[in-house]
């Protein structure tokens, strides 16, 4: 039973993972006029690894 809730948890990282990388995509064209640089899609991967850390940030930072 362990292993299988090790997996659903991962899994579900993963998930969150991918629905913040998509966000900061659409985040970041919206912003930047459309267009989406090469140079953008290392922070926006970066940020969809460490979700939960890129969450309280803005919450912290309060930028919107």
């Amino acid at each position: 039973m362990g292993r299988r809730a090790w997996l659903i948890g991962l899994c579900l990282y993963g998930l969150a993972g991918c629905v913040d990388f998509a966000y900061h995509l659409i985040a970041n064209g919206r912003s930047a006029g459309r267009t989406i640089n090469y140079a953008e899609l290392p922070v926006v991967y970066s940020a969809a690894l460490f979700w939960p850390v890129d969450i309280v940030a803005m919450a912290l930072l309060n930028t919107r």
